[in-house]
């Protein structure tokens, strides 16, 4: 009887009416690649100040942000440099406070850059470190090139991702060559505009599990502490129905636009999104079929949000920390991906 009175007491209470966390998010873009990156995702709806970066002042005519930085004027005359990584690198650490007074005080700073260039490439990295000297946590986001576009721009790629992240909390690295699989029949600017709405909606997504109350929360210092030696990190993003949740499993695990080994990594981060009618075995079941591939003893953080947007329907966003690119040099992976079965074994516990 006692219990049954608890419930009724629980359930009487309306949790919808809360007030957001004062989080401080700043997204800026480098080079070409990012502040193309930083002008689409103007248009999400994202609740972040959004910084362009760049080198070629001819290229800031096409942007979209709240505020533009040229950088390296007295030695590119603002005309970028020339796919110099060395350049691009001195350009940012001359500019090194003007740089700090914009990311002062942010909590969260996301740098947007493609990889190959020398803007993006060089300058990205001391942008990274300038953002740790204000203080904020950051997380870097960036495109490795096009196979096509030649080895010489491919290794100026890897060389600047291991700038990225030494200098990063955590990097994720995205894969345009992974973009041509999935977009090959659509013109470039669409195939392009995929690759920057799941950028935007990975950092909304975000954003939102940790500004926005939620049932089971996760806040700020669960973020920080994943992220603080996250190494390379990779964001999965599914949707699915609330009757077959292993659906929505298996869309989150099979993320087609991030070439990343994420089955021994070291932390995890999921958020659950879904209507009134979510049960917390649902979530748990979410959760486990998730995480049942990654270490044993990975930290685990778990927080679900009820949004009446999604009735009958999930949403997942996960970060998974000290995940294996090809990209970096694999230095102490635990796991080797023939030790685990195929993706029907990672999801065969929500069943």
């Amino acid at each position: 009887m006692g219990l049954e009175y608890l419930v009724k007491d629980a359930l009487s209470i309306d949790y919808g009416d809360r007030n957001e966390a004062d989080i401080s998010i700043k997204v800026v873009g480098v080079g070409g690649g990012g502040c193309n990156s930083v002008t689409r995702l103007s248009t999400q709806n994202i609740n972040a100040e959004l910084i362009a970066i760049n080198t070629d002042k001819s290229h800031f005519s096409i942007v979209n942000a709240s505020k533009k930085v040229l950088i390296g004027k007295k030695i590119t005359k603002g005309h970028g440099t020339g796919g110099n990584i060395y350049i691009g690198e001195q350009a940012a650490q001359m500019a090194y406070n003007d740089i700090y007074k914009l990311l002062d005080g942010a909590d969260i700073v996301f740098v947007l850059a493609g990889l190959g260039g020398g803007t993006g490439g060089g300058a990205g990295p001391v942008i990274n470190e300038i953002a740790r000297d204000a203080g904020a946590l950051v997380i870097s986001m960036v495109t490795m090139p096009f196979k096509a576009e030649g080895k010489r721009r491919w290794e100026l790629a890897e060389a600047s991702l291991q700038k990225f992240r030494d200098r990063s909390h955590t990097v994720i690295v995205l894969d345009n060559n992974r973009l041509v699989e999935l977009a090959r029949n659509l013109p470039i600017s669409k195939a392009f505009a995929i690759m920057d709405y799941l950028i935007g909606d990975v950092i909304k997504n975000l954003a939102e599990a940790i500004t926005i109350p939620s049932l089971m929360n996760i806040d700020f210092s669960d973020l920080e502490a994943l992220m603080r030696n996250g190494g390379t990190s990779t964001i999965l993003y599914g949707e699915g129905n609330y009757y077959t949740p292993q659906d929505a499993v298996l869309d989150t695990l099979n993320n087609p636009l991030m070439d990343i080994d994420y089955r021994g990594a070291n932390g995890a981060l999921i958020h659950i999104t879904g209507g009134s009618e979510m049960s917390l075995q649902t979530v748990y079941r979410i959760a486990e079929g998730i995480t049942s591939g990654i270490r044993e003893d990975a930290e685990i953080k778990i927080g679900a949000r009820v949004d009446d947007r999604y009735t009958k329907k999930l949403k997942i966003t996960t970060i998974l920390t000290g995940v294996h690119t090809p990209y970096i040099p694999k230095e102490n992976a635990r796991y080797a991906m023939e030790e685990i079965g195929g993706i029907n074994d990672l999801i065969s516990v929500v069943y």
